[in-house]
């Protein structure tokens, strides 16, 4: 039976239930998913207000037994927990996380710094891999091997791709460009090629891959030219593409693209999927809502939207665009269902 969040949250706050155990009896306490988990995302459903800052979660498929796996969220500390990627063995993960208000706006944001954290769910141990100064803009877990990809500061001081071993040793810029931004890297199955976000100094998003320091190129996806409009605060227009994962099979990329910056500030985004070579790009899902970055799994492909009113909705899909599920809601305006990835 499906649930909501909202009232899955009531029974993680009651704490003491036939269902539930409570795994933050201690500070600091984590959680490896469950079993039957087969997504993970980032939600403020621990919180009583939406738009509070983010803890992890497991969810099942079907909508039930939402699981929080972190708890950096309590009454005697805050953090946001942007996007977390989970290690094939479900045991551990790496997380973009804020967990100051460096610029004293009283918000936790992206614009106070973003740090990379190594997070071990099974000790409930964990350790900083790089400062919020380097304002992390994606990362991914390779699915075959201890590799990490991510995104932070580099050259000219703008985003470039990095490789490292899982605990942040042997790091390695992939691409040493000053005036170029590279965001938002995810690995192919085989773990040995990468898709990523890539914005020059049009601010017009384009999907690139890379193959090696020497040998990236842009899938085309048909993007119509730079619009005349820039959503405030990040660096896109409309037309632009953003946010890559690839098939499971590693011959198709989904991605999402801007059509307006409309609703409520945060952009109205298609959802869309592409030949690995660039041919036959598709729509998927499209319409006036917000709709976060997809990822795309063996049920299919699920992503977050959000209608003008605030309400967000984790929604599954085909790679046809067919079938689409609502497999959970928010529960109410302002509540978030971030950034959902597969489990392997």
């Amino acid at each position: 039976m499906r649930r909501s969040l909202l009232l899955v949250l009531a029974t993680l706050q009651a704490a003491c239930s036939a269902e539930y155990e409570n795994p933050f009896a201690t500070p600091n306490a984590t959680a490896t998913p469950p079993a039957g988990a087969s997504l993970v995302l980032t939600s403020d459903a621990h919180a009583s207000t939406g738009g509070s800052p983010r803890d992890v979660y497991a969810l099942e498929l079907d909508g039930g037994r939402l699981s929080r796996l972190t708890a950096c969220n309590r009454e005697d500390s805050a953090c946001d927990q942007i996007e977390a990627s989970v290690a094939p063995d479900r045991k551990r993960m790496i997380v973009r996380r804020v967990s100051s208000d460096a610029n004293g706006d009283r918000r936790l944001t992206e614009d106070d710094g973003v740090a990379l954290l190594f997070v071990d769910l099974e000790r409930s141990l964990e350790a900083a891999l790089l400062a919020p100064s380097f304002r992390v803009a994606g990362l991914d877990w390779s699915p075959v091997d201890e590799l990490i990809v991510y995104s932070a500061a580099g050259e000219g001081g703008v985003e470039d791709l990095f490789r490292a071993d899982s605990n942040g040793a042997n790091v390695g810029n992939l691409t040493l460009t000053p005036d170029v931004r590279e965001r938002h890297p995810r690995i192919d199955p085989t773990g040995t090629i990468a898709v990523f976000e890539r914005i020059d100094r049009t601010l017009k998003g384009q999907i690139w891959v890379f193959l090696s320091r020497s040998d990236q190129f842009a899938i085309d996806t048909g993007a119509p030219g730079p619009g005349l409009e820039t959503l405030v605060g990040t660096p896109y227009v409309v037309g632009g593409d953003a946010t890559p994962a690839f098939s499971p099979d590693g011959r198709f990329v989904v991605f999402r693209r801007l059509t307006s910056t409309g609703n409520a500030g945060q952009g109205t985004w298609d959802v869309m999927t592409v030949e690995a070579d660039g041919d036959d790009p598709r729509v998927v899902a499209s319409g006036p809502a917000f709709r976060s970055a997809p990822d795309w799994g063996p049920q299919g492909i699920v992503f977050e939207e959000v209608d003008s009113a605030g309400n967000a909705t984790l929604v599954l899909v085909q790679p046809d665009g067919s079938g689409r599920r609502a497999i959970a809601t928010g529960g109410g305006a302002g509540f978030r269902l971030s950034n959902p990835r597969w489990l392997r």
